[in-house]
């Protein structure tokens, strides 16, 4: 699996560019020409990280020193997308991660 950041809110895991695309318009009803490319950044590197919840971590991990960023009354731990691929075992598209401004 790849990553593509969609625009400045959301990335999507897919095999390829054109899939990436096709699955977030049939997600979010965007038009391909006039919403998504536009803003469409490309592939990002599997390196590249995302917040996740201390929650979410394997019971192996939650015993490793962490750092951590609180947000509200939640705590979170950055992963790369690698590793939130391998974990979740992702195979199928799906938007990998999300943002609100």
């Amino acid at each position: 699996m790849k990553v593509f950041k969609m625009n400045d809110c959301d990335w999507v895991a897919a095999e390829t560019e054109e899939q990436a695309k096709s699955f977030y318009a049939n997600q979010t009803g965007f038009d391909l020409q006039e919403e998504i490319n536009p803003d469409f950044e490309g592939e990002v590197s599997l390196n590249d990280t995302m917040f996740i919840g201390v929650n979410e971590l394997p019971e192996e991990e939650l015993l490793m020193p962490q750092e951590t960023t609180k947000y509200g009354n939640e705590l979170y731990v950055s992963r790369s997308f690698h590793w939130v691929i391998e974990k979740d075992k992702i195979t199928e598209p799906c938007i990998i991660s999300s943002t609100e401004f």
